[in-house]
């Protein structure tokens, strides 16, 4: 039985990005793209994270790849998402979430290695 993430509200998609790149900038993450054109196509695998945004202005969802090491970031944008769906998952676990395009193609975003916290609590 294939297991299906749950939906994000619109309303709350920069709002979550904004977060997941405080969260997990930096950590390594592959970003899939598939469509009935051209089927499935690896655009990055175990590229360092350097940002994650949704513009409500331009209705545009976009992850940002290197930067590390003054590494170029490379954007991978979709247009218009339709849909956003994401993992509920528990600290330490892999991280994953679909972006559905307007013509119902996906990219699916993998987070491999959350970072982990070197805070402490003050």
């Amino acid at each position: 039985m294939e297991q299906r993430r749950p939906d994000l509200p619109r309303g709350e998609w920069r709002e979550f990005f904004d977060a997941m790149t405080r969260d997990y900038e930096g950590v390594e993450v592959t970003v899939e793209v598939v469509s009935g054109e051209f089927g499935d196509q690896v655009e990055a695998e175990r590229s360092p994270l350097a940002y994650l945004e949704y513009d409500p202005k331009d209705d545009q969802f976009a992850v940002g790849l290197g930067g590390p090491g003054g590494e170029p970031v490379t954007r991978h944008a979709v247009p218009h998402p339709r849909k956003i769906m994401a993992d509920t998952v528990q600290q330490g676990t892999v991280r994953a979430f679909d972006v559905v395009d307007a013509e119902g193609g996906q990219t699916i975003v993998t987070l491999h290695r959350p970072r982990l916290s070197t805070q402490t609590p003050a």
